[in-house]
């Protein structure tokens, strides 16, 4: 196992930095379909969002928290 040193103690091992980039990475994928949701819903109608259950109001939660079931609301 390869690490890098600072100052002569090891700061970080270079295993860790493609974990560190993979969980970046997926961080930065549910931000993405989180937008799209929320673009998504902004889009629809007030009739249509009474339909399934969400009032205006609770778009950005709906968004924000992707394994709540809406209908539960």
């Amino acid at each position: 196992m390869s690490t890098i040193t600072v100052l002569g103690q090891p700061a970080v091992s270079t295993r860790q930095v493609p974990g560190f980039i993979r969980g970046c990475w997926n961080a930065l994928q549910e931000r993405r379909k989180r937008a799209k949701i929320r673009a998504a819903l902004y889009g629809l109608s007030g009739r249509d969002l009474q339909d399934i259950g969400i009032a205006h109001g609770e778009i950005e939660y709906v968004a924000s928290n992707p394994d709540i079931d809406p209908r539960g609301i």
